[in-house]
């Protein structure tokens, strides 16, 4: 299942390159029918920054996937509103990664039972030898 979701991360921040692109007239995307601000071509580069930042923090970073992915998802969905009938499939990878991030809060959040065993476990007294 990480590899699914990595794949899906990776995917859909190289896709979130497309703004920049036609923001900075890097490429003529005729896909994309309305045009792209500076700005927001800044905003879409932030959210496929953050995709793909949660694709590797789900190997590298488990305990800090959630909070990447959670901002990914809101700053990426931003983003499609703003070009919703170019870009509102990706609705359907933010929906997956917001479900991916909520598991992620649960199992690695502060609140979890292995965030309260690590705490628990750093107040053990040393073992004696």
């Amino acid at each position: 299942m990480r590899w699914f979701l990595t794949a899906v991360l990776l995917i859909h921040g190289l896709i979130h390159l497309m703004g920049p692109a036609k923001a900075f007239g890097l490429a003529q995307l005729p896909q994309l029918h309305k045009a792209i601000s500076v700005s927001m071509g800044l905003l879409w580069l932030l959210a496929a920054v953050l995709a793909l930042a949660a694709a590797i923090a789900l190997w590298l970073w488990p305990r800090g996937f959630w909070a990447l992915g959670v901002m990914a998802a809101i700053v990426s969905q931003i983003a499609i509103v703003s070009a919703w009938q170019d870009a509102k499939f990706g609705t359907i990878a933010n929906v997956l990664l917001l479900f991916a991030s909520t598991v992620g809060f649960f199992m690695y959040g502060p609140t979890s039972l292995y965030a309260q065993f690590l705490r628990d476990s750093a107040t053990l007294p040393a073992p004696s030898e």
